[in-house]
């Protein structure tokens, strides 16, 4: 069985007044297998190896199954961890590697004989007992460490980066041998990496940090459809979102549009509960988010009611084998994820917020009258493309089809798949289930 392990602030600053972790809390359910997702430096393995007892905690709690763990020994925690560095002991065989924390615990010789065969045999490493680390390859001295930390049978695996250090192909399948290994013991894991396929592929949950702050935490599934932030919808998903500068134009009486430079897309109407959010915000910066399944080439198949025509031209086409993406410019500005982001907003919160915002758009409607346009209404002149700052925009087509660079290219966006982020990277919607409607 697993343990629960939460953490309520828990902080790490280091002498120099580095603070590599900043009031984290968060809650790894029993059984549960979570990802820690961000770019080298974010605090990730700190977070770690704090749960390990490798790094004293500087603030806050760690709890394991309801008891303070703070300042218990790495001993007492009941953890087995894997590191990216394999860590085996070069002069010792498979067999005395996988049983050593059962020799250490003076196990009966017989006993742990057995022990480190079953597990053998489950990671299909029996054949190799009697080799030492140096004979083997990168993917059975991974299978070794594994081996070693599942002999102990512990309540909770925290695995670094594990691996990291070896080629897709091989990552590809001893990620899923992991997964089931892990299932079966049913102990909790926590599993850090920077590559978000891996985070997508294996996590019941996966939470994502920056600069030590945790941005969200969430099935794969909604983080990828309802980001917090830029930052998150960014670094989730390949190819990458489309991040443009925008503005919205919202007229009581008329069409809501978003304009991204050269070109804008109109909102159907009933707005959906999103859109409806983006009345307050006009005229204000904006991040447009695209991802790549929102938008299609224009074909002989009639557009569906939430699609809207705009024209890319094409810069560059990669192509992938299976697909091929083609980079366009839609004569807008692209947009980066901004430098910082405020802490991940609770839903309580984010309920609260929107609330606020409904009823701050019903007053103003109020004071306006029906058919006026609400302050700052004024539709923004389209501005010419230029070659310095031309946003540029990936999406997916077939990998027979030819495309010139310089070819014009009819587009079909749907509207229902935009996110929309203030200049701040904070996605302006809270989840649309959570919205009244007007």
């Amino acid at each position: 069985m697993g343990s629960t392990i939460t953490l309520h602030d828990l902080t790490k600053t280091y002498p120099n007044r580095q603070r590599a972790v900043r009031q984290l809390s968060l809650t790894v359910e029993d059984g549960e297998f979570l990802v820690l997702l961000g770019p080298s430096g974010c605090g990730k393995s700190t977070l770690l190896r704090m749960i390990a007892g490798l790094e004293t905690i500087s603030g806050g709690e760690l709890h394991l199954d309801g008891k303070i763990a703070n300042d218990l020994q790495p001993s007492e925690r009941d953890i087995a961890m894997i590191f990216q560095s394999f860590a085996l002991y070069p002069n010792m065989t498979t067999a005395q590697n996988i049983g050593f924390p059962l020799a250490v615990q003076k196990q009966d010789p017989g006993q742990v004989t057995a022990h480190v065969q079953s597990v053998a045999q489950t990671l299909g490493i029996d054949h190799l007992l009697n080799q030492i680390p140096g004979r083997l390859s990168g993917g059975e001295r991974q299978r070794v460490a594994m081996g070693r930390a599942v002999v102990r049978r512990p309540s909770v695996f925290l695995m670094d980066e594990p691996l990291s250090s070896l080629d897709a192909r091989l990552r590809a399948r001893l990620r899923t041998e992991m997964l089931a290994v892990t299932r079966s013991t049913g102990a909790t894991t926590i599993y850090v990496t920077h590559d978000q396929a891996e985070a997508m592929a294996l996590g019941d949950r996966v939470a994502v940090m920056r600069d030590g702050v945790l941005q969200q935490v969430d099935t794969p599934r909604t983080l990828y459809a309802l980001p917090a932030n830029a930052f998150v919808a960014s670094f989730v998903g390949t190819p990458r979102i489309n991040l443009l500068h925008g503005t919205v134009y919202a007229p009581v009486d008329g069409v809501m549009a978003l304009n991204l430079g050269a070109q804008k897309i109109t909102l159907s109407y009933p707005l959906t509960h999103d859109h409806q959010m983006l009345r307050v915000v006009q005229g204000q910066p904006l991040l447009i988010g695209l991802r790549p399944e929102a938008i299609r080439i224009a074909d002989k198949t009639h557009a569906t009611a939430s699609e809207r025509a705009m024209t890319g031209v094409v810069e560059h086409t990669e192509f992938q084998g299976h697909e091929a993406l083609l980079h366009l410019s839609l004569g807008g500005q692209q947009a980066d994820v901004p430098a910082q982001l405020s802490d991940h907003i609770p839903h309580h919160q984010a309920r609260t917020s929107a609330a606020d915002v409904l009823r701050q758009l019903r007053r103003r409607i109020s004071l306006f009258g029906r058919h006026p346009a609400l302050p700052g209404a004024t539709e923004p002149p389209a501005q010419s493309p230029t070659r310095k700052g031309i946003g540029e925009l990936v999406i997916r087509d077939e990998p027979g089809a030819r495309h010139r660079r310089g070819q014009h290219i009819p587009l079909l966006i749907d509207v229902r798949n935009l996110l929309v982020f203030n200049a701040r990277g904070e996605r302006i919607s809270p989840d649309p289930t959570q919205v009244p409607q007007l």
